[in-house]
């Protein structure tokens, strides 16, 4: 069914149906926005947690500033 014949069809029906359709349809759209959000969100942190796998070498504890010293010499050299 193309657009233009749905379209049609949806004006065709009583005002309050129309109404109960564009909630529906607005619902559905906010839904969709809000998990295409969500799944940004995981696929960022799971990128930003693969890029610290293999930072540590040692068994021992590391402090944020270690991994970050580790990160700058790995990047620029330092």
């Amino acid at each position: 069914m193309s657009f233009d014949v749905l379209k049609e069809e949806v004006q065709s029906l009583p005002l309050e149906l129309q109404n109960n359709i564009e909630m529906y349809a607005l619902f559905v759209i906010e839904q969709f926005k809000k998990a295409s959000q969500k799944n940004a969100v995981k696929q960022s942190a799971s990128e930003i947690v693969q890029g610290l796998t293999g930072i540590i070498k040692d068994a021992g504890p590391v402090t944020i500033s270690d991994i970050r010293s580790a990160r700058l010499k790995e990047k620029y050299g330092y």
